[in-house]
């Protein structure tokens, strides 16, 4: 919709509309709560199971637009990937469920100044700057918070569902890389005679098995691949794949109570790297092969029993404080990712930790909490005898030492007891136990488990919505805030706003002014507070330049100030949890915002004003800001935003001003942006 709008307005406008002034100054207006970005390394999924950092994403997509040469020393800039076709996984926040979208553009920043590193109870990490947004859940609902807002304690949100897509069909081998004899391939040589193959044509349980062997516990070098384990399932199962897939026979060799199936092929290896990029490497670089990473459940679930085979670790003892987990563990940081990924299909959820043994890195994925083990067998399982055991008394309900049926709590007690209270229903009615709602509200915990099994008799829309959601809410356990000087990057995502990175971890963005910044600039400019008055500074964006490949371009400044108010009390921020001290600096702060706000006004050349159309336009605070326009002269369009809602009127905001153009816009949704974009050229010329 609004993510064509580049083209859209080319055809309206043969002109630039702002080439009349230098550098004019849109200013965006309204009362309170009216950049976001990542660090280069942050590691992004797509939907067809490819991984990569969003630098490379940025990268990519420059170099296959091409005509962007000047970006090898920019500042800032950003490039429409629309036609792209880039899709990945997105938490839509309306239902809580995970959907693929298009990345609609890039954007990349030069920026020195603080960052912050967020860690989260299950060892998620997140790298951002203060004004990248993330999707919290608290008493309040869920909300759209600042990284420079969030506190200790916080729940954000992590991906619990996301089944991504590929195809079970292997590309065509290019014939002049190879030879064929008597229907094998075989890789050239110019001095030795490399054994033939056979190829599949789809991705079978057989070569998911085998390929899952191969990125264990093997070792892959240019020109083989040796299987090493102790079971004999194991061994004997390599052994077959080999021969049904590829017409190889390993050579078996005895290492100190092991068996090593030595595969020695340089056709093999040759052909899993083009067709699959599986690659040889040390085990630090092991990883997933990307078109592995979309299969149907039953593949998907073969691969991750292949892995936790061989890799794979059950706590042998559940008396004990840490032996009531499902452990994976590998030096290869991304390939432990990749397995939580394929754990999403099912809906398990893990734990992440880094161990060092003597000064070298492991990663561990650590699957705790009943109800993950019960999915864990029902739809995965081992092969192995003894971790079958070990498995079945993990998921036993009669065990001395009671499991947690989820290691992931929500902190929305407070909230469900008002829709409890509103329902008239008693504590036990509503929360389906007696016993336990005071704990519950005294901790401001409850179980997804608990919380399910009220959604199945509770009709409220907001339970079922969390209980049924496609993510899980983790605790933040620290925030560090350290110095940066580098690109931050950032992706827009159509209509949902949202991307997910490689631990599962969700960012969001939001607001008009971040509306008209996604159409315009591929980023945000802010991040809607939760917070009753903004406390920030004014954000202006400066000489950007947008371009399309014919080569016209739209330069222009958006400037966003905090919100207009006519009174601010400290007793409003009180409200919002903050302690007396706090609320009066923040006070304090939003007042100088609200004056830097007014004096700005001298330096516009035209002015959006935001008023919200469910409420009475007609107040003190509209009446102020719009008093204080049209004693400077200043040009005026009113944006009548939230017409989403039923209750939303925009006659009734043009009834109460009807010397100005009025446009019904939902900046949530993007509903009409496209009518106010045409009335904002008219309003700059």
């Amino acid at each position: 919709m609004v993510n064509s709008f580049f083209e859209k307005l080319l055809k309206l406008l043969s002109f630039n509309p702002f080439a009349k002034r230098d550098q004019v100054k849109l200013g965006l207006y309204g009362p309170p709560n009216g950049g976001k970005c990542v660090t280069s390394d942050t590691k992004i999924v797509q939907f067809n199971g490819e991984i990569k950092s969003i630098q490379e994403i940025f990268e990519e997509v420059r170099d296959k637009l091409g005509n962007f040469n000047s970006c090898a020393n920019f500042q800032e800039t950003f490039i429409d990937c629309s036609e792209l076709d880039l899709v990945v996984p997105s938490l839509d926040t309306e239902n809580l469920k995970i959907v693929p979208k298009k990345i609609s553009f890039v954007y990349a920043q030069k920026y020195t100044g603080d960052i912050y590193k967020i860690t989260t109870s299950s060892g998620r990490e997140i790298k951002v700057t203060p004004n990248h947004p993330l999707i919290t859940i608290s008493n309040g609902g869920i909300n759209k918070i600042l990284s420079s807002e969030l506190k200790v304690g916080d729940c954000i949100s992590v991906a619990q569902k996301a089944a991504l897509a590929s195809t079970i069909t292997l590309p065509v081998v290019q014939e002049a890389h190879y030879q064929y004899e008597n229907g094998m391939l075989i890789s050239p040589a110019k001095w030795h005679h490399p054994k033939g193959i056979t190829v599949p044509s789809i991705v079978d349980d057989r070569l998911v098995r085998f390929v899952g062997y191969a990125i264990t516990e093997s070792y892959h070098t240019q020109n083989r691949i040796i299987f090493t384990n102790q079971d004999d399932n194991l061994i004997n199962d390599f052994e077959k794949l080999s021969l049904e897939l590829f017409k190889l026979q390993p050579i078996k060799r005895f290492r100190k109570g092991s068996v090593a199936l030595d595969v020695s092929s340089k056709t093999l290896t040759d052909y899993l790297e083009e067709i699959l990029h599986l690659k040889p490497g040390t085990a630090e670089s092991k990883e997933i092969p990307a078109q592995l990473m979309g299969l149907p459940d039953n593949l998907t679930a073969e691969l991750l029993k292949t892995l936790y085979d061989c890799e794979g670790y059950v706590s042998k003892n559940v008396k004990s404080a840490g032996g009531k987990e499902i452990e994976y563990s590998s030096k290869s940081r991304k390939l432990v990712e990749q397995v939580q990924l394929l754990l999403n299909r099912f809906g398990i959820v893990g734990k992440f930790w880094e161990k060092k043994v003597k000064g070298q890195s492991y990663y561990r994925l650590s699957i705790r909490g009943s109800d993950n083990h019960k999915l864990f067998r029902n739809n995965i399982g081992f092969t192995i005898g003894y971790k079958k055991e070990r498995l079945e008394q993990l998921c036993q309900n009669n065990h001395p030492v009671p499991l947690k049926r989820n290691a992931f709590t929500l902190p929305i007690v407070g909230l469900l007891e008002k829709i409890r209270k509103q329902q008239g229903l008693t504590q036990a009615e509503f929360f389906l136990d007696g016993k336990h709602g005071a704990r519950m509200l005294h901790n401001n915990r409850i179980s997804y488990h608990r919380l399910k099994n009220m959604a199945e008799v509770n009709s409220h829309p907001l339970i079922s919505k969390i209980a049924n959601s496609d993510c899980r809410w983790d605790n933040i356990i620290s925030i560090e805030k350290m110095p940066y000087d580098s690109y931050v990057y950032d992706l827009t995502i159509e209509d949902t706003h949202t991307f997910m990175i490689s631990n599962g971890l969700i960012a969001h963005n939001s607001t008009l002014a971040n509306r008209i910044c996604e159409d315009w600039l591929g980023e945000s400019m802010s991040a809607v507070s939760h917070i009753p008055h903004e406390t920030r500074e004014i954000i202006m964006k400066e000489q950007v330049t947008i371009k399309n490949k014919r080569g016209k371009q739209l330069t222009f400044s958006l400037v966003d100030t905090p919100g207009i108010a006519t009174k601010v009390d400290f007793e409003d921020f009180m409200r919002k949890g903050l302690n007396k001290d706090e609320s009066k600096k923040r006070a304090k702060e939003a007042t100088k915002g609200v004056i830097d706000s007014i004096k700005w006004l001298d330096k516009m050349d035209s002015v959006i004003v935001v008023l919200d159309a469910t409420q009475d336009p007609y107040s003190q605070v509209n009446v102020t800001i719009l008093g204080n326009l049209q004693a400077r002269d200043i040009p005026v369009l009113i944006a009548a935003n939230k017409v989403d809602l039923k209750k939303a009127s925009i006659d009734a905001v043009q009834s109460a001003f009807p010397q100005y153009k009025v446009v019904g816009v939902s900046a949530k949704y993007g509903k009409n942006v496209e009518e106010f974009y045409e009335e904002l050229f008219k309003l700059a010329k």
